[in-house]
């Protein structure tokens, strides 16, 4: 049987990212269990705060990223809905993580100046410009490489 090139391509593509995201989610599975005690202490003895639930966010919304993305890289998949189904929701978690990481880093910076409001307000106005600027999916690509459906995702700048 003979395989295009473009269908080889599709499969190193798909290899090179079950590869990145099986060790991304081994390091984080690593940090996450040499941190827990700690992080429980700190979760459970600290008071509940609008910081503190920032940091939750920010703090495990990636991990139900990596979750996805394993999926969308190592299951055999070959309903293209699914796969669209899957990407929309990876990219609304990389919109809320990173999105919850600015701010709590926008925090501690703003902190770290004793609170002057010109740092934040520039701070907030980088943030406002880069998510005005941020590329956004504006649609999916498709391919079937084997069982496998992977989905090129191309970007407009608004």
């Amino acid at each position: 049987m003979e395989y295009s090139v473009d269908e080889i391509v599709a499969a190193r593509n798909l290899k090179f990212l079950a590869y990145l995201y099986t060790s991304t989610a081994t390091f984080w599975a690593y940090d996450f269990v040499c941190s827990l005690h700690k992080e429980w202490t700190f979760l459970l003895r600290s008071r509940w705060t609008k910081v503190k639930g920032l940091y939750i966010v920010a703090r495990y919304v990636p991990y139900v990223l990596i979750i996805v993305d394993l999926c969308l890289a190592l299951t055999q998949n070959e309903n293209v809905k699914k796969c669209q189904t899957l990407n929309n929701i990876s990219s609304y978690f990389r919109l809320i993580s990173l999105t919850f990481s600015e701010c709590f880093f926008i925090l501690r910076t703003y902190a770290l100046w004793n609170n002057n409001r010109i740092i934040l307000v520039a701070m907030l106005s980088a943030l406002l410009v880069s998510h005005m600027r941020a590329p956004h999916p504006s649609s999916c690509l498709t391919s079937q490489s084997g069982n496998h459906c992977i989905i090129y995702r191309y970007f407009v700048y608004h």
